[in-house]
């Protein structure tokens, strides 16, 4: 069965509405994160870099679908005024 909401959620992220990039304190968020990457680089190697940022990013994928999810029975409660 297909996901609907999953690809509703990459829909809005591919045509940029929502950009999480705009959200406060980003920028400096990134350059925290850089500044970490590269000394787990420099101390552990690249190929742990890797494995740890694919696991991140697994993590952060699956975090956004769950509060999209969330936002959206949400959004529907209010809208139909249906029980939890």
């Amino acid at each position: 069965m297909n996901d609907f909401l999953a690809e509703l959620l990459d829909y809005e992220i591919e045509a940029h509405h929502l950009d999480f990039r705009e959200l406060p304190g980003h920028q400096e968020r990134l350059e925290r994160i850089c500044a970490c990457h590269e000394r787990i680089q420099r101390e552990l190697g690249l190929n742990f870099l890797d494995q740890l940022g694919e696991l991140q990013g697994e993590e952060t994928d699956l975090d956004r679908l769950a509060c999209f999810r969330h936002g959206f029975r949400l959004a529907l409660r209010l809208v139909f005024d249906l029980p939890r």
